[in-house]
């Protein structure tokens, strides 16, 4: 009996129409209130979780504008080197070609190629800066611990033949 009345009672308010309070005019709002101040809006799309790692948010921002910049120079013509990690790539010669120092360099593949100053190598956007008579320097872009894009210079230097 005592459910039958619950029941009969819950229906009784849900069907009852809810009675609409009249909208309040700027006179019938305390003193007190109208100068409160409203929360700030949020944006939850861009909202950052405070669990993630600081560091692992700042490194996807500037890993993805380094994306942003290799795509960018995507447009020019790719060097057949910039396919290789630079550790894999071997100083073979260095000699001089209509006036100017160029370099052979071979692949893990023990393919050579002919590289001047400002080709492109290595993945990393490697720039050749300078061949010596016996180096070859490079300046490509890394990450360093946080997270900000860096130039690192890198060099390639021609092994001796009897080691």
């Amino acid at each position: 009996m005592k459910h039958l009345i619950w029941l009969i009672s819950g229906l009784l308010l849900s069907a009852s129409p809810l009675i609409a309070a009249p909208a309040a005019s700027d006179a019938d709002i305390p003193d007190a209130l109208k100068h409160m101040v409203k929360a700030p809006e949020i944006d939850f799309a861009n909202l950052r979780d405070p669990f993630a790692s600081y560091l692992a948010r700042v490194a996807t921002s500037r890993r993805a504008a380094l994306l942003e910049k290799q795509k960018i120079m995507a447009n020019r013509k790719r060097d057949p080197l910039e396919a290789f990690d630079l550790d894999v790539l071997r100083l073979v010669a260095v000699f001089s070609m209509g006036g100017e120092r160029v370099a052979m360099i071979e692949d893990a593949a023990n393919k050579g190629y002919i590289v001047r100053q400002g080709n492109y190598v290595g993945k990393n956007n490697g720039k050749i800066d300078k061949i010596d008579d016996n180096t070859v320097y490079f300046t490509e872009q890394v990450f360093n611990p946080a997270g900000d894009i860096v130039n690192h210079q890198v060099t390639l230097t021609m092994k001796e033949l009897n080691e």
